[in-house]
């Protein structure tokens, strides 16, 4: 008798990694108004001070514009799927965390009463302090979890549905940076998505690196 163990049905993220020099207007913007997503936080979305968690700042409720991040990233995202696939972006919001500042297990699936919730989300950091945790949404897997490492400039999208938190990364006197979007990713036309598998899968969008991918269907 011979036998094996195979894995199936893997989740499948996107990594995007940019140079500090392609993202560098984002920084300088974000060192600017860090300022306001805290004043945001603290006098428009948790007013009580029960409502807030301890060194953390966002401004999910109310988003700042972030030029950067209009005009650099979200088009080099949807520049990568194109022309196959359409993607939108729902919206997007910024966090910051201090020492003890965390996020707890989450998802960003769509509400009932949403028209057009997202099918993928995605964390960009702008810093290389702390971790993301991903769970695994098989929970038979022998890997539970995965923890990704914060680097500037990378950006990780996955699909909305994955738990995921943001633990303290416990640093003294430094701060974590990242920005949360959600996104609506379909068929730009009828079999748009197994054409683009039949062409390439992206590897890393910096170096324009590519993979060779088998078609689904023989």
């Amino acid at each position: 008798m011979e036998w094996n163990s195979k894995e199936f049905f893997p989740t499948l993220f996107y990594e995007f990694n940019f140079s500090e020099e392609e993202i560098q207007p984002l920084l300088d913007e974000m060192e600017e108004k860090k300022k306001i997503i805290k004043y945001k936080y603290i006098h428009e979305y948790a007013v009580d001070r029960e409502d807030r968690v301890i060194d953390y700042w966002t401004d999910h409720a109310g988003p700042c514009i972030i030029d950067g991040f209009e005009n650099i990233i979200r088009p080099a995202i949807e520049n990568v799927f194109h022309p196959h696939i359409k993607v939108h972006m729902i919206a997007y919001w910024t966090a910051i965390y201090a020492e003890q500042g965390y996020h707890a297990t989450h998802q960003h699936v769509a509400h009932p009463w949403e028209s057009i919730g997202p099918n993928m989300s995605s964390v960009f950091y702008l810093s290389d302090i702390g971790v993301t945790q991903f769970y695994n949404p098989d929970q038979n897997s022998n890997d539970p979890d995965i923890f990704m490492q914060s680097k500037i400039g990378k950006l990780v999208m996955f699909p909305a549905h994955i738990l995921h938190r943001a633990p303290p990364h416990m640093n003294p006197d430094e701060e974590r940076i990242i920005m949360s979007a959600n996104w609506r990713v379909s068929e730009a036309y009828m079999g748009g998505y197994w054409k683009a598998r039949d062409l390439v899968v992206p590897l890393n969008a910096q170096h324009k690196e590519f993979r060779t991918k088998e078609k689904p269907f023989t």
